[in-house]
């Protein structure tokens, strides 16, 4: 008789789940998780369950999304006044005018726009500063300087409207400085104030009210009043015999020759020249340098020419900024000792032989 052989030992735990793994299933296991849904995770619906949004909608190739740039609108269209010093935009038109007195002349100064707003309000503060020391100092200076500084006045309101110019429209700036009321030149309105004290104790003194000896003099009193009536006092009686006449010596007084009222000087035709003028040295010399040139502006027809104006710097006397035009090869420099903000440089171009 056959003993049935023992059955195979049970696993005390359970079976393992379908596939055979012993660490799947039972009571210390579990199918996985289903997958979140879309909406969480630090993607498209996937990662630790925290909501996120929703990804952006693709933009087309070139497109920029809204508030894209440097923070400030963009720049205004270049298509009005610039400033004849910086060359800034916007700028508005206006007339600055100093007036200087000469004793028995006087000289009267005009600077004329467009005007940035840094650049003009510096020409108005200077001047204004120099018409208040150099104004009074002829016969008809004081009348011509108050008229000037209220010319100035109305320019300044003109030119204060305007915003500061655009970034990366403008070159070097003048300096406007400290205003008109924190400098020394401001004391010299007393000038006038000081005239016109003169004048009125001068004018009372000469022809105001005078006393007739021969009038009763009337002093009225609370009460009453009384009356003074001087009397007559005796004319006296003098003789006098002059002196027997002094030979006096005899001179010619020299004649004196007055100069000629000073008049502005008048510009050169190169201070008016601009991009695209053609310039010619009368001096051709034919060297590298000339530091006396006759410049004379033609037509750029006109077969003497022989520079072209590429670029013009105002309110400089630097040659090196011709370096950023690399289509100049030659430079013309034209200074003011007195008023440097009207130095300039012209970037020319060699065009003919």
């Amino acid at each position: 008789m056959s003993v049935p052989p023992p059955p195979p030992p049970q696993q005390p735990y359970g079976p393992p789940p379908g596939d055979g793994n012993p660490y799947a299933g039972g009571p210390y296991g579990a199918p996985p998780p289903p997958p979140p849904p879309p909406g969480y995770g630090y993607g498209y619906g996937y990662g630790y369950g925290y909501p996120s949004a929703p990804p952006p909608p693709e933009q087309p190739y070139g497109a920029q999304p809204p508030g894209y740039g440097y923070g400030y609108p963009p720049p205004a269209p270049m298509d009005g006044e610039h400033c004849r010093f910086c060359g800034g935009f916007p700028a508005v038109r206006a007339t600055v005018r100093g007036h200087q007195g000469l004793l028995v002349a006087w000289r009267m100064l005009r600077m004329h726009g467009p005007f940035c707003l840094t650049c003009g309000t510096a020409t108005v503060r200077d001047m204004s500063a120099r018409t208040l020391v150099q104004g009074w100092w002829s016969w008809a200076s004081p009348l011509l300087t108050l008229i000037t500084l209220l010319l100035n006045l109305g320019a300044h309101n003109r030119i204060k409207r305007l915003p500061p110019p655009v970034p990366g429209t403008h070159g070097p700036q003048l300096d406007p400085g400290r205003p008109l009321t924190g400098r020394p030149h401001l004391a010299m309105l007393l000038v006038p104030a000081a005239m016109l004290t003169t004048g009125i104790l001068v004018v009372t003194g000469v022809i105001g009210p005078k006393h007739d000896p021969g009038t009763p003099i009337t002093s009225p009193t609370r009460d009453s009043t009384i009356t003074f009536s001087p009397a007559p006092l005796p004319s006296p009686t003098y003789s006098y015999t002059p002196p027997p006449p002094l030979p006096l010596p005899s001179f010619t007084l020299p004649s004196i020759t007055l100069p000629p009222p000073a008049t502005p000087a008048a510009k050169d035709d190169v201070d008016n020249a601009g991009v695209g003028d053609c310039l010619r040295n009368e001096n051709n010399t034919g060297a590298t340098s000339d530091d006396h040139p006759k410049i004379t502006v033609l037509p750029c027809t006109d077969a003497k020419a022989q520079y072209k104006v590429v670029y013009k710097y105002l309110a400089t006397s630097d040659e090196k900024v011709c370096q950023k035009q690399p289509k100049s090869d030659s430079t013309y420099t034209r200074t003011y000792t007195k008023f440097p903000s009207l130095d300039y440089v012209l970037c020319l171009k060699h065009v003919n032989g």
